[in-house]
């Protein structure tokens, strides 16, 4: 956080900065109906899921993929009533994701968020991660020259 951000701009990055530390780092799914308005929309590459139930489905599926996963907030912009955070994830592959078997292996996948929050709540959240990276580290994909 810098000097320059409105006391409104620093709540906002407190709210989102919360996602990826408590909901994701502590695995504390409660949180999110503190977190989300009640008609959020969280785009993802997969689609969007709209309303705190269905969001907290999609994490809770990635949750039980890498049930150790932490993630670090890298560097945050703010600007009004949006907050970007560039996340780093580390974790080990314990669940199934997206049909792959757990492979035990570890990840260390590069995250862009995007957050948009009205009345301290968020109400829309654009997620981008390297998945290409992810399936590499998980051996689902092989890019070698051989």
């Amino acid at each position: 956080m810098t000097d320059s951000l409105t006391p409104r701009e620093r709540e906002n990055e407190r709210t989102a900065r919360r996602i990826p530390e408590e909901v994701f780092g502590d695995g504390d799914l409660d949180l999110l109906d503190d977190l989300y308005a009640p008609d959020a929309v969280d785009h993802n590459p997969f689609g969007s899921e709209e309303g705190t139930e269905a969001i907290r489905e999609s994490y809770e599926s990635f949750l039980s993929a890498f049930p150790d996963v932490a993630q670090t907030v890298e560097r945050s912009v703010v600007r009004g009533d949006t907050v970007a955070l560039h996340i780093t994830s580390r974790g080990t592959h314990e669940g199934v994701l997206w049909g792959i078997e757990p492979t035990g292996n570890e990840i260390d996948v590069q995250q862009m968020a995007f957050f948009r929050l009205e009345d301290g709540l968020i109400a829309e959240r654009w997620f981008l991660s390297d998945n290409l990276t992810l399936l590499r580290q998980l051996g689902a994909v092989d890019f070698s020259t051989k």
